[in-house]
């Protein structure tokens, strides 16, 4: 039961490494192709690990060790996915508003006649960083 348990924990941390480095250059497309598996990776650590905890398995000195070390991997790489999909959903938002003035009309084209029109300021410049 233990092996399945590092197993699974093994798979998992691959996937957030690997969507970790996707958002991380702001991959959104490759972070977003990993949802699926990650999804399907975390369910099949919380099986293993509820079958485990179920069959009363206790895990020996070496294993013991992989599980630790195993635990303290997974939550480093879950706080930093964490961090970086909110840094990617912050991005992602940020070029959303940008677009989105942009395609406002320009000075007033449908203004009731005698109201005043209103002053459209140019939108700023963007650029975009793969660090944020």
């Amino acid at each position: 039961m233990i092996p399945a348990l590092i197993g699974a924990g093994v798979r998992l941390a691959g996937l957030l490494e690997a969507e970790n480095r996707a958002l991380a250059a702001l991959d959104l497309a490759a972070a977003a192709a990993l949802a699926e598996p990650k999804r399907a990776a975390v369910e099949a650590f919380v099986a293993a690990e509820a079958t485990a905890r179920r069959s009363g398995a206790r895990a020996g000195e070496s294993e013991r060790e992989a599980v630790r070390g195993l635990a303290e991997r997974l939550n480093d790489l879950a706080a930093a996915n964490r961090r970086m999909l909110e840094r990617a959903l912050a991005a992602q938002d940020a070029l959303v508003r940008v677009l989105s003035e942009a395609a406002q009309p320009v000075d007033g084209r449908y203004v009731a006649s005698g109201a005043p029109r209103p002053v459209r300021h140019a939108a700023p410049a963007v650029t975009l960083a793969a660090q944020l």
